[in-house]
């Protein structure tokens, strides 16, 4: 599908497409979306100006492109935010829709919640990697951030895949209007909360996916409600001192998880989806400012430098108290989260708590 010459796609900026070939002239291995980051643009802008036959519009039925994934088998899938990439190997399986088709949900080797508001593009993209071509489906908001990717693979069935993107691809798709970056995220002024109520019924949550309905019950956003809620139900565990990536919480977590073979669930997500890994992780690998899980299935790059906080968060549920590590960016976004493996129904792992408890005492002596 490459082309010995580079004709942009037909919505993309000649001035654009110029700088960006002159940027991979000079930095030939730079991903496309550290290049957006470098000339101040989104992704999906840069994507644009790759040759149009390369870059091929899907149609926006995102819902039913998504529970036709179980039909190709195997697949790689990407999500990820500023700071972590999450990337997962396996088969879609029952992947429903509900409220409306504003959102989705696949449980098994592929664990996904899909807030489709969110998705307004997507595309079947081809391109020229070291180990040759690689195909996928991309999908992006309405800002031209990078929400999911799903790659085919060795495994994948080929003929399902064809037969997917005879039915998906849009040959009078329209050119995106890509929207201004979304704003960032706006800290909630402690002096406004009633921190006393936020405690009592921070006490009171009987169900781990009811925390969101608290925060916006009190509107607050996720870390000032870590901040008030007292070290008990959250602790930091940073010093807010810079530290190596080795000795980052994330990374002594994981090398003790990997030693002991304790399962973890490690959550990644951005505004359109939150992808999730859950099973031991053996192969954790610090390289500069990035940890990252090397592991057949799974894979995760975390850049340790962005993440400024990581906290201790215990929450009450029917089934006890339910630990988490969690990380914060400098804009107080939540990047990634661990728990202890667990079915809902079942308490915590005595296992998984040991090892926060390690973490914990190690890093708050």
């Amino acid at each position: 599908m490459q082309t010995d010459t580079h004709t942009p796609h037909p919505s993309a900026s000649a001035e654009l497409a110029q700088r960006w070939a002159a940027l991979r002239a000079d930095n030939p291995g730079l991903r496309i979306r550290q290049a957006a980051q470098e000339l101040q643009v989104s992704e999906l802008a840069l994507l644009l100006c790759r040759e149009p036959e390369t870059v091929q519009p899907l149609k926006a039925d995102f819902p039913a492109l998504m529970e036709s994934m179980d039909a190709v088998g195997e697949v790689m899938i990407l999500a990820r935010n500023e700071s972590v990439v999450h990337e997962v190997t396996g088969t879609f399986k029952d992947f429903h829709t509900a409220g409306s088709g504003a959102m989705g949900l696949a449980v098994g080797q592929i664990d996904v919640r899909v807030f489709f508001r969110q998705w307004a593009y997507g595309f079947r993209v081809w391109e020229q990697v070291r180990s040759g071509e690689r195909e996928s489906l991309q999908f992006f908001d309405r800002h031209g951030q990078a929400l999911q990717k799903i790659y085919r693979t060795d495994n994948t069935d080929r003929d399902a895949w064809q037969t997917l993107l005879d039915r998906f691809l849009d040959d009078a798709g329209q050119a995106p209007a890509i929207e201004a970056p979304r704003a960032p995220l706006q800290r909630t002024n402690p002096a406004t909360l009633d921190a006393d109520a936020l405690r009592r019924e921070w006490a009171e949550l009987k169900d781990v996916h009811h925390f969101n309905a608290l925060l916006k019950r009190h509107d607050v956003d996720r870390l000032t409600a870590l901040e008030l809620v007292g070290t008990d139900a959250a602790r930091r565990l940073d010093d807010g001192i810079d530290q190596g990536p080795e000795d980052s919480a994330l990374n002594v977590l994981l090398q003790q998880v990997s030693a002991s073979g304790c399962p973890i669930m490690v959550f990644v997500g951005n505004p359109g989806i939150v992808q999730i890994h859950t099973g031991p992780v053996s192969r954790i690998l610090p390289t500069g400012p990035w940890i990252n899980i090397l592991d057949p299935a799974f894979n995760l790059h975390a850049n340790v430098s962005s993440i400024e906080q990581w906290w201790r968060v215990r929450r009450p549920t029917s089934d006890g108290i339910v630990t988490s590590l969690e990380g914060y960016d400098a804009s107080g976004t939540l990047v990634l989260t661990l728990f202890g493996a667990r079915k809902p129904g079942q308490p915590e792992d005595e296992a998984w708590r040991l090892e926060m408890q390690t973490l914990e005492n190690r890093l708050c002596p």
